[in-house]
């Protein structure tokens, strides 16, 4: 029992001693933290993410997408002799 003692003194002194030196030069006041605006920088910068990854997304897939319809449009109008192409 008393070995757990001296080896948790000794794994937390380190911590323990940083601590003591906050402490120490830490004003007598609290410290004031402004959070306001916080919840809104944050909503700023998860719909700029989901912006970024939706044009992202569309932009592979609607090449994809449009490459497939020229094709099925083709085999349809096969036996036009006009050449069909896409309007970009």
């Amino acid at each position: 029992m008393e070995n757990t003692k001296i080896i948790n003194q000794e794994f937390n002194a380190p911590a323990q001693k940083q601590e003591q030196a906050l402490a120490d030069n830490m004003p007598t006041e609290d410290v004031i933290v402004n959070e306001n605006g916080q919840a809104f920088i944050e909503f700023l910068f998860i719909l700029l993410a989901m912006v970024l990854i939706s044009f992202g997304m569309l932009k592979g897939i609607n090449g994809s997408i449009s490459l497939r319809w020229l094709g099925t449009v083709k085999a349809i109008a096969k036996p036009t002799p006009s050449n069909i192409e896409l309007r970009r």
